[in-house]
């Protein structure tokens, strides 16, 4: 396989994001007609539960509960698929809500009208793994695999259970079995890269997430996503992994690449800077993708001069958004403001709508202290992408250092504060700073202190979002307890700890504590 299509499967990563579902006009029209029927016939079952079905789908998961309840309650006894459907219905929207209990008692209603049901098992399966019940959930995979001998699921769902009662050379046996049963589907090793993760065995982990790489063929982003995450926390089994494969073939171009690729998206910019050198070294490695990351890790790092060298490679090789924003980016970095934003005008003029081009052209306009442009760019940012919480933190903090529009960034701050639900860590931050910077420090306190105490396995890359806002808040002690926690968990971006002055999005208030 080619460099170029191992970056392509690297860059959909940054393409990639879940949006919210939303409600059609089409799906509002059904929604009325259902409205309509029932309003005629509030006992409608099968209405209620066709109903049930599209709030299901449309994550609407409380308006679902409330008519898959009425519907059970009207459906005759005599109706029984429907009952088991509803009851089925019933299970999955109590996983959704994680009301686990509610669920297995759900289930269980189901199977009591279709005990051999294959589906079913599989969730009271899945229910009981959990509720931490291990026993319970093998009896159920055990069941369906009397009803499909070969079923994978099944041998998947024992092995998980094996692994929680800490029969691990059990669970090494199913996962055998599993693998057996499809052994030319990458899904399979990515996971059986999962549950040896779960034992603990990361260099297994490691080598079952390359098979499935190198089977999935840039058809899905699942494997790269697995060892970027694994290398994350355990860079040495994944860059284990990788050297063993790379001892076994003559092509290693690519997958010197991979194992660039892989140090730079999980932070590890030392390693991620000797495979790209060593890259660059040969022909095939000299293209814009190399060039371009290359210029990244010399940024992170704080070898500014290296990384605009690079970059004005990548965009000379190809000249691109992606290359564009590169150059922008270093070269806002080298303190040369009106270079970067001809890069990020460049980048526009190729996609319009690109909010990363809108905010690097912000944040160059910043620099040269144009405040009307740089807030037209980042208006344009926050349409393009409501959901895009940075440029909103840069806006508003624009706003707050122009007497005329400090208003405006009170109500910015407060509305970032308000977000609902944050997906990420560092959305997470951005909402607890916004809420301080509006004027309830109590909250945002609360709110960053509920995120690291309820996160499991936090990154290097979490402890320094929260050192950022330690920072910024003034809890400089903190603060520096959250960076001391991120390098010793391998945190190498030595531009954003000793450099990054970015809007209020960095740590410079306790650099001075830093060795």
């Amino acid at each position: 396989m080619k460099i170029k299509a191992f970056f392509l499967a690297v860059t959909l990563l940054a393409c990639t994001g879940a949006n919210a579902q939303q409600i059609n006009p089409i799906t509002k029209a059904v929604l009325r007609g259902y409205q309509e029927i029932l309003n005629e016939n509030p006992k409608d079952y099968i209405t209620l539960y066709q109903r049930a079905t599209q709030y299901y789908n449309l994550s609407m998961y409380d308006e679902a509960l409330v008519d898959i309840i009425k519907a059970l309650d009207y459906t005759p006894e005599k109706e029984k698929e429907l009952r088991i459907d509803e009851y089925s219905m019933l299970t999955d929207i109590y996983i959704q809500t994680k009301e686990y209990d509610k669920a297995l008692s759900a289930v269980n209603n189901a199977l009591a009208l279709s005990p051999k049901d294959y589906a079913l098992l599989y969730k009271k399966g899945n229910v009981a793994l959990y509720l931490n019940r291990p026993e319970d959930a093998y009896e159920s995979f055990a069941a369906m695999q009397r009803l499909k001998s070969r079923s994978q699921e099944a041998f998947f769902g024992m092995a998980r259970a094996d692994i929680m009662m800490d029969k691990k050379e059990d669970a090494k046996e199913l996962i055998k079995q599993a693998e057996n049963a499809d052994p030319s589907n990458y899904l399979t090793y990515c996971r059986i890269g999962e549950l040896y993760e779960d034992m603990r065995e990361d260099e297994n982990a490691a080598a079952n997430y390359l098979s499935a790489f190198s089977l999935a063929d840039n058809k899905s982003s699942r494997p790269l996503e697995s060892l970027i995450r694994l290398a994350d926390k355990n860079y040495p089994a994944v860059e284990a992994a990788i050297q063993y494969a790379i001892s076994r073939t003559s092509n290693t171009d690519a997958l010197y690449f991979l194992q660039a690729s892989i140090a730079f998206n999980s932070g590890n910019f030392r390693q991620a800077y000797d495979g790209f050198t060593r890259l660059l070294q040969s022909r095939e490695g000299q293209i814009a993708s190399v060039y371009a990351n290359m210029a990244r890790c010399c940024l992170a790092l704080d070898k500014i001069s290296e990384a605009t060298t690079n970059a004005d490679l990548a965009v000379i090789k190809e000249n691109s958004v992606s290359t564009l924003l590169v150059k922008a980016e270093t070269e806002l970095a080298a303190n040369n403001p009106s270079a970067a934003l001809l890069a990020a005008t460049k980048a526009l003029s190729i996609d319009a709508n690109s909010t990363e081009a809108l905010v690097q052209s912000a944040l160059a306009n910043i620099a040269l202290k144009d405040t009307k442009a740089a807030i037209q760019s980042l208006n344009e940012a926050a349409m393009t992408d409501p959901a895009n919480l940075y440029a909103r933190m840069i806006r508003a903090y624009v706003n707050s250092n122009t007497p005329d529009n400090a208003k405006e960034a009170i109500i910015e701050y407060g509305r970032i504060g308000n977000t609902l639900d944050p997906e990420t860590f560092r959305d997470v931050t951005y909402k607890a700073l916004a809420q301080c910077l509006a004027g309830k420090k109590l909250d945002a306190d609360e709110t960053m202190k509920r995120a690291i105490r309820e996160k499991e396995n936090k990154t290097k890359d979490d402890y320094y979002l929260a050192a950022v806002y330690y920072a910024q808040t003034g809890d400089l002690a903190t603060g520096k307890e959250m960076i001391d926690k991120a390098v010793s968990l391998g945190y190498q971006n030595l531009y954003n700890l000793y450099t990054n002055n970015t809007a209020n999005l960095n740590i410079s208030p306790l650099r001075h504590l830093l060795k």
